[in-house]
């Protein structure tokens, strides 16, 4: 690692990223009564890729609550930054574009530079956000990225609804193994292996929200 990636590596703070946040915090905790469960599955360095399941705008920023020392980057749908002040919001906290309709190479690059840098990447594998609850089936764009980049993917499941005063459940749930797909290179059947175990750990994190 470079001297510059080295210093990348460490956790950093931008002002508008930190006080968003911090206003954030306070929101989930008093009024979402959200609280957090598996945070130790968090990897304490270095660089990794958390996914989630999609049902808010909020979730981007739950998401980041999972761990508060280091600053997440994450893709966003490209018509979030046609308005050129919204582009320059999203990118001083951290947001790239991506156009969800299509193989994003631009995106894949920004993302794979993200983590090359030592930094975290935040992805929403369904690419858009479920209306009904339900999972929707997840994209393969997102296990291209995991088995290209190989760093622990942590998957994050989000129990409950954003209504005041209404309990929230948080899991985050260990690695999702990938170290024996990429032996062989990345290929569809792995990107497909590899989707399916995402599922799974998704769908067991869901089943475990249902005993807090």
């Amino acid at each position: 690692m470079s001297k510059d990636a080295q210093a990348m590596a460490k956790p950093r703070h931008t002002f508008l990223y930190s006080f968003v946040m911090a206003l954030y915090v306070v929101l989930a905790k008093l009024v979402f009564f959200m609280r957090f469960y598996g945070r130790e599955n968090i990897p304490r360095d270095g660089n990794y890729i958390i996914m989630a399941n999609h049902v808010c705008m909020l979730d981007a920023l739950t998401l980041a609550m999972c761990n508060l020392r280091r600053e997440i980057h994450f893709m966003g749908k490209k018509e979030l930054f046609n308005n050129k002040f919204m582009a320059w919001v999203w990118t001083q906290v951290h947001a790239f574009p991506v156009d969800r309709g299509n193989m994003d190479m631009g995106a894949m690059r920004t993302a794979m530079k993200v983590l090359k840098e030592g930094e975290t990447l935040g992805i929403f594998p369904e690419g858009t956000r479920s209306r009904t609850g339900e999972m929707l089936p997840l994209l393969s764009g997102a296990s291209v990225l995991a088995l290209r980049s190989g760093v622990p993917v942590i998957p994050v499941y989000i129990a409950g609804k954003y209504r005041p005063f209404r309990r929230m459940r948080i899991m985050v749930g260990p690695a999702v193994e990938l170290a024996d797909l990429r032996q062989n290179g990345v290929d569809k059947d792995a990107c497909d292996v590899f989707t399916h175990r995402l599922e799974a750990s998704f769908a067991q994190l869901r089943a475990q929200s249902e005993n807090f």
